[in-house]
C-alpha cells in the first residue's frame, strides 16, 4: 500500500509534506478514485477521533482551482502533474482551507474486486443507466430499481454521469449514497470471515501514506461509526465555460460557510483568526490605501446593459479610479465577485466592501494589466 513515488516527491519537495496528524482531533484524508492518469472521484473524509463523527466532502472533478506552480485549471489535473498525489493534497488543502493529513488512492479495478469479495452492494438505482464509450471500453447498462450490484456493475454505477440532469453533481449524489451503503456493509459482522481477503485486495489496489499502525487503529474505530450520522457535503457552485473550457465554478462565499458549518457539526476545534489576534492591523492597512493607485476593471457577465458603468460611477464617487469597463464574452456568473490579479491585500477587501460584493477570489498573474477585476453577476440585476 505504500507509495514510493509519493515518498520520493515529498523528499524532493518538502513544501508539499503533509502536516503531522498525531496531535490533531480531526483527521482529514483525501480519497481518490483514479481512472488512468486522472482522479475521477475526489472526496475528503473528515474524522473526529474523539467522537467518531465522520463527514464526506465531494469535490466535482472539473472544479476550477489554482494548482500551485501551474495556475488555474481543473482540480483532477493535479494528480497528473509530476508531483502527483502530494500536489493534489496541497491543492485540496488550499481550496478547502483545511490541512490534508493523509491520502488513499484507489484504482477503479480495485473497487470492482473489493465489492465482489463483499458479495455485492444492495442499491436502489434511481433510473435506467445506459452509456457506451468504445474508446474507454466502457459499456454501462443498469436497470432502474433495487438490486445487488456486483463489482462490475458497482463500478459502472459510480462512473455513470451522462444521464443525470446536473451531470457530475448527480453522479456525486449517487457516489455518496453508495459510500454509505459500502461502509455499512464493510463494518457488518458478515464481513469478518472475509477480512483477510478484503485486506489483501485493498493492499493490492490502493496506495496511501498511512502507516500500518494507523490503518489498524482506524480499522478498529470504523466499526463504532454510526453510518446514519455521516454528513455528506458537495462543493457549492455551478457549471460554466471559461475561455472555451467547461468547468465547475464554485461559490467562494458559500464554500466558506459550508466549511464553517462542517467544522461545527464535526466538533472541530475553533481556528485562530486574524481578527482575534490583530484586529487593529487591518484597519491601519485600509486607512493607508491610496484609492486612486488601485487599477480596477469591471466586467459585466449579465445580459443587462449598463451595470458595469453604474458600478464604475459608484466606485469613483468613493475615490477609486476604474480603468476599464466591459463584458465577459462566454461566461455568466450567478454571483458577483472581486478577483485578485496581482497580489492585492487590504485593497482587495476594501474594494469588495465598497462595491458591496461578498465573494473574493484569486487568479494571480503578475503580468496582468489590472490589480483587481470585478465581475458583475446575476445577483446585481
Amino acid at each position: 500500500m505504500k507509495d514510493k513515488d509519493y515518498e520520493a516527491t515529498i523528499i524532493e519537495n518538502d513544501d508539499l509534506a503533509p502536516p503531522e496528524a498525531k496531535e490533531e482531533v480531526v483527521i482529514n484524508t483525501l480519497l481518490l478514485g483514479v481512472d488512468e492518469a486522472r482522479s475521477d472521484t475526489i472526496i475528503v473524509v473528515r474524522y473526529n477521533k474523539e467522537t467518531q463523527q465522520v463527514s464526506l466532502i465531494s469535490i466535482p472533478r472539473d472544479t476550477r482551482v489554482n494548482i500551485p506552480g501551474y495556475g488555474y485549471t481543473k482540480i483532477n489535473a493535479a494528480i497528473g502533474k509530476k508531483e502527483g498525489i502530494a500536489l493534489a493534497m496541497k491543492t485540496v488543502s488550499n481550496f478547502l482551507g483545511i490541512p490534508i493529513h493523509h491520502y488513499i488512492k484507489v484504482d477503479f479495478k480495485g473497487v470492482e474486486k473489493i465489492v465482489d469479495i463483499m458479495g455485492g452492494i444492495k442499491m436502489n438505482v434511481p433510473s435506467d443507466m445506459d452509456y457506451e464509450d468504445p474508446v474507454q471500453d466502457l459499456y454501462i447498462h443498469i436497470k432502474k430499481g433495487i438490486q445487488v450490484l456486483n463489482g462490475e456493475k458497482a463500478l459502472h454505477f459510480l462512473r455513470y454521469r451522462s444521464g443525470y440532469a446536473d451531470q457530475d453533481l448527480g453522479r456525486i449524489k449517487a457516489q455518496q449514497e453508495f459510500a454509505k451503503l459500502f461502509i455499512d456493509k464493510l463494518t457488518s459482522p458478515a464481513m469478518i470471515p472475509k477480512a483477510l481477503d478484503l485486506i489483501n485486495a485493498m493492499a493490492e489496489n490502493t496506495k496511501t501514506n498511512l502507516e500500518q499502525s494507523e490503518i489498524a487503529g482506524y480499522a478498529l474505530n470504523i466499526a463504532k461509526v454510526d453510518v446514519g450520522s455521516i454528513k455528506m457535503y458537495t462543493i457549492p457552485g455551478e457549471g460554466g465555460t471559461l475561455n472555451g473550457v467547461a468547468y465547475f465554478l464554485h461559490d467562494e462565499q458559500k464554500l466558506r460557510e459550508m466549511m464553517e458549518n462542517n467544522d461545527v457539526e464535526l466538533g472541530a476545534p475553533k481556528k485562530e483568526t486574524a481578527q482575534n489576534t490583530s484586529a487593529g492591523a487591518d484597519d491601519v492597512g485600509v486607512n493607508n490605501i491610496v484609492k486612486e493607485n488601485v487599477k480596477i476593471e469591471i466586467l459585466n457577465s449579465t445580459k443587462t446593459k449598463g451595470l458595469a458603468s453604474a458600478l464604475k460611477k459608484e466606485l469613483e464617487q468613493k475615490g477609486f479610479v476604474v480603468d476599464k469597463v466591459g463584458d465577459t464574452k462566454d461566461l455568466t456568473y450567478s454571483y458577483s465577485r472581486v478577483i485578485d490579479r496581482r497580489g492585492a491585500g487590504n485593497e482587495l477587501e476594501l474594494v469588495a466592501k465598497e462595491a458591496g460584493i461578498n465573494i473574493i477570489d484569486s487568479d494571480i498573474d503578475t503580468n496582468y494589466q489590472y490589480d483587481i477585476t470585478i465581475i458583475i453577476g446575476n445577483d446585481r440585476q
